[in-house]
């Protein structure tokens, strides 16, 4: 899949619809990173990097908490609009317009790598390019956290978008999961998260820790 085509899709997305209809954000951080950040899950003074940042909400969020963060997003239009936030909020983030599977960072430089609903979007013949490329620019030890749709999704409530840049993006197993970053990675966590109650249609995802080998 070219670059461009993602682009294009994207900048037809952030052009008709308003912040709060992006199905891929919110207006807050997770609850997840939240809580690794007040229990001290990353560290302070950590350096993170957060790909398929969006708008940068979470990348604002890591800012305003003092780490030094840099947001990653192969639409330049989503960028634009992290730069905005991260005026209103009076922050310092470094932003980049790039591929994830291609990260013009250094190797062994990031201590954290943030991922909210970026590895759902990467192709299946693209998952070991995918996991590579976070285990090269991450330190020793470093931490990957990831967030993503489960495709145990009873009824599947989301509408298929046939002009996305990956078909069948909905979600992915947890053997898609291990067998994508058990290579690299020594996993801490990997839970289904769900804000609906058993067996009814909402959203299920999951949300895993991996420490680099």
């Amino acid at each position: 899949m070219k670059s461009t085509q993602i682009n294009e899709y994207y900048k037809k997305k952030y052009s008709t619809l308003k912040p709060s209809q992006y199905e891929w954000t919110s207006g807050t951080a997770s609850p997840k990173l939240i809580n690794m950040v007040e229990t001290g899950v990353i560290p302070e003074g950590a350096k993170i990097l957060d790909i398929g940042c969006g708008i940068g909400t979470e990348a604002v969020y890591l800012a305003l908490n003092g780490y030094d963060v840099t947001g990653l997003d192969i639409s330049k239009d989503a960028i634009e609009k992290g730069k905005q936030l991260a005026e209103f909020y009076g922050v310092e983030v470094n932003w980049l317009v790039a591929d994830v599977l291609g990260i013009p960072i250094k190797s062994d430089s990031i201590d954290v790598v943030t991922d909210r609903g970026c590895f759902h979007c990467i192709r299946a013949e693209q998952r070991e390019k995918f996991a590579n490329e976070i285990a090269r620019v991450l330190k020793q030890g470093g931490l990957y956290t990831m967030s993503c749709f489960s495709n145990q999704v009873p009824g599947n409530p989301y509408p298929v978008e046939t002009d996305h840049f990956v078909i069948n993006h909905f979600g992915v197993s947890s053997k898609e999961i291990l067998e994508t970053f058990s290579a690299s990675f020594s996993c801490e966590k990997l839970e289904l998260i769900t804000n609906s109650k058993a067996g009814e249609k909402g959203f299920y995802g999951w949300h895993s820790m991996w420490y680099k080998l």
